[in-house]
């Protein structure tokens, strides 16, 4: 009962006062879905693809956050792209956030094999607030009504992705109107926003011979008043089926990854071992993502991924 109650009243001083730190969710497994961090990834598939993830955060504190998310990409005609994405994010009970985001994307050729995409994306969002099951150590605390509040807000993000058959690199924004919250964390009527994050991403396939391949992979986030965060990931995939790795989050935790795919689905597992001072109390997050690839008619693919499978360039050149 302690725990839980120190985890509430914890979460719901992020949820406030301190909201202007990192609002957005959280993905170890970045690599396997970018569209989750970059919207620029709508579209640079020759198909369709979807995904479905959850992630179970501090297992074994009653009200542990949670984040859910179901996402749809697919290649357009003329180089275009869309996507699209609904989420849950449960920060812990108390504060939660539910979404969804519709993108668009435009794929620009730099050579035979290179390419850089753009995409522009608007989210929907309802952001709300149960202050009536708190334990607070301070119960008069002004910040805290002991309310329920709820509140829609739209917003947007934007991404650019360089890419090729063996890399990617890429930039994304997301919180572009910094959009209030509509929470009110005072009684004066001060409202929070939404504040721009930046994350910066980049992978690259190496080749040891024709059945492994090492898969290096970086993130870094950060927002205008909070520090960098850094990811460092490498995978070793088996002829381009099955695949396991090593994650390091900056401050956070120790991530083991593993997964295989089975024709055009693919399942991916992690496990972070919290690192941070909440992982002395709970060190356990669980997180599993299913994707699969619906190839358009009479296209054909690159054995290497980024999320799905790569396209090959010489053939959308043709398209």
């Amino acid at each position: 009962m302690l725990r839980a109650g120190l985890m509430t009243l914890s979460l719901a001083w992020i949820g406030l006062s301190g909201i202007q730190a990192q609002q957005l969710s959280r993905q170890s497994q970045f690599v396997q879905n970018p569209f989750l961090v970059n919207p620029a990834f709508a579209g640079t598939e020759l198909g369709t693809f979807a995904s479905i993830s959850h992630r179970e955060q501090w297992v074994g504190f009653n009200g542990a956050p949670s984040t859910s998310n179901v996402t749809l990409t697919s290649s357009l005609p003329n180089r275009f792209g869309v996507g699209f994405t609904v989420e849950r994010d449960d920060q812990g009970g108390a504060y939660s956030r539910t979404g969804m985001e519709l993108s668009g994307t435009y794929t620009i050729d730099l050579n035979n094999q290179d390419a850089v995409a753009f995409g522009i994306g608007l989210m929907g969002r309802n952001t709300a607030f149960d202050g009536t099951d708190l334990e607070l150590w301070t119960p008069d605390d002004p910040a805290i009504t002991g309310a329920r509040e709820s509140s829609f807000a739209f917003d947007s993000r934007f991404g650019l992705m360089v890419f090729g058959e063996y890399y990617q690199f890429g930039l994304a924004v997301s919180n572009l109107l910094q959009t209030p919250l509509g929470l009110e964390s005072e009684p004066t009527g001060r409202r929070n926003r939404g504040v721009r994050h930046y994350a910066l991403t980049g992978r690259y396939d190496y080749a040891l011979d024709n059945n492994w391949v090492v898969q290096p992979a970086i993130m870094m986030r950060f927002t205008e008043i909070t520090p960098i965060q850094l990811d460092l990931h490498a995978r070793a995939l088996f002829q381009n089926r099955y695949w396991g790795g090593l994650g390091f989050r900056q401050g956070d935790a120790l991530i083991l990854m593993a997964g295989m795919a089975f024709q055009d689905i693919q399942v991916g597992y992690s496990y972070d071992a919290g690192t941070g001072a909440v992982g002395n109390l709970s060190p356990n997050t669980h997180e599993i993502t299913v994707s699969y690839v619906l190839p358009r008619r009479g296209a054909g693919f690159s054995s290497r991924g980024m999320g799905g499978r790569l396209l090959d360039r010489n053939l959308i050149i043709r398209n």
